[in-house]
């Protein structure tokens, strides 16, 4: 089995000190094989910030698998913003997180949709950089078949319903059908502060879209959170756990047999049609 937490919009700056303080007993009785961080580590991408964050990443267990959101460039330094918008990221926290998390069940690998700037108004909207997808598409169908296949993004590629916010992310539904004609699993994502997971249907196959919410203060009317996966050689398992009159709290999981992802809908049409 594999055993996955993913974190997502810490934000340190304004970190849930409480919650933060107390993660370290679940963390290791969940064993984790692997840490996934989908963005927002930080309030306001200082370096002081950047270096509280990557402190605190040094404590977690196993390899991890990082990537930077929209509150992760300065967001006080537009000049910066501009020219070099992850260079605190890039220089403290991207040597702590492994380019991708590959063992006999699952292949995870991360992919950047925040940017220092754009020509919209809403800087913190996400994009998602078609070549790049292809390129992670690309390392994802190189693993084994029965490999469960994620990438890890900070925005949702779509928003889902539940969602406390209501946006859109460039590119984000022509990447999701990408996903499908691929036959890519899952989505890891953070951002709305509110955990989640759905399957959609984009063309004829699904895919999951896991999100984790938030171990800041910010919490849009949901409790501070983290996700758990279980993956073996059957299911894939994820608990959503809270922190809640001071102690962590798992959720009822959500569990999906393997066999009948259909995110592999398709794979399995064709395999049938050849016999």
């Amino acid at each position: 089995m594999t055993s996955i937490i993913q974190f997502a919009d810490i934000h340190f700056g304004a970190e849930d000190k409480s919650a933060i303080s107390a993660l370290e007993s679940i963390i290791n009785s969940l064993e984790p094989d692997v840490t996934v961080i989908c963005g927002d580590i930080t309030q306001n991408g200082k370096k002081k910030e950047f270096l509280a964050a990557r402190d605190w990443i040094r404590t977690l267990p196993g390899p991890k698998v990082i990537t930077p959101g929209n509150h992760d460039t300065p967001m006080f330094g537009i000049a910066q913003r501009i020219f070099d918008p992850f260079g605190r990221f890039h220089r403290i926290i991207a040597p702590l997180s492994e380019p991708h998390f590959t063992n006999k069940h699952v292949c995870i690998i991360p992919l950047n949709t925040s940017r220092g700037w754009q020509t919209k108004l809403d800087w913190s909207l996400g994009v998602v950089d078609t070549t790049e997808l292809e390129k992670v598409i690309g390392l994802l169908q190189g693993t084994g078949s029965s490999t469960v296949k994620m990438i890890s993004v900070h925005h949702p590629f779509i928003y889902p319903k539940c969602s406390p916010l209501q946006k859109e992310t460039e590119n984000g539904p022509k990447a999701l059908r990408r996903l499908s004609e691929a036959n890519i699993d899952a989505v890891l994502s953070g951002h709305l502060h509110a955990p989640y997971a759905l399957e959609r249907q984009p063309d004829e196959t699904e895919i999951m879209s896991i999100g984790a919410g938030t171990l800041s203060v910010r919490r849009r009317d949901c409790l501070s959170s983290f996700n758990h996966l279980y993956i073996d050689s059957d299911v894939i398992k994820l608990t959503a756990i809270t922190w809640q009159d001071g102690k962590f709290k798992k959720s009822k999981p959500w569990i999906k047999s393997i066999a009948k992802l259909n995110s592999r809908k398709l794979k399995r049409e064709e395999q049938s049609s050849a016999k």
